[in-house]
């Protein structure tokens, strides 16, 4: 009976930390889920938000084609690094390249907007930081 009641409260305490959800909250927010960007305009900005309140962030910005790799032939996002101070926005540029003129005009073209946030170094001993990517479509008509 003791055995069977501890294997009991071990599955109730491990479902319960499988249901619990798993958070993850990011400084660097882009102020929408998808860019459009149409073909008559010269470029398009996206406001960069830092939800901390105490700590400045680095935010990386760059687009990638439908495959998800690294594409700087049609568009290029400015400035591709920034520091974001606490409570503050910072904005990125994307303008297109003269090859941005080859792509379809017929159909929208998918690649994908990119910011990673750079947390700042750790004052504390055996810290481990995470820089986390925020990915949205990108649309090109």
């Amino acid at each position: 009976m003791n055995k069977t009641n501890h294997f009991k409260r071990q599955a109730l305490i491990a479902s319960v930390l499988l249901a619990a959800p798993l958070v993850s909250h990011s400084a660097i927010v882009p102020d929408r889920t998808r860019v459009i960007f149409n073909g008559n305009e010269n470029s398009i900005t996206v406001t960069l938000k830092n939800g901390n309140a105490t700590l400045p962030y680095l935010a990386q910005a760059w687009l990638e084609d439908d495959k998800f790799a690294k594409d700087t032939r049609y568009f290029t996002a400015l400035p591709p690094l920034q520091r974001i101070e606490p409570k503050s926005d910072g904005q990125v540029k994307v303008q297109p390249l003269p090859a941005a003129a080859s792509l379809p005009q017929d159909r929208e073209s998918l690649f994908y907007f990119n910011v990673r946030e750079i947390p700042p170094k750790s004052d504390k001993p055996n810290t481990l930081q995470l820089a986390l990517q925020t990915r949205i479509k990108f649309f090109y008509r």
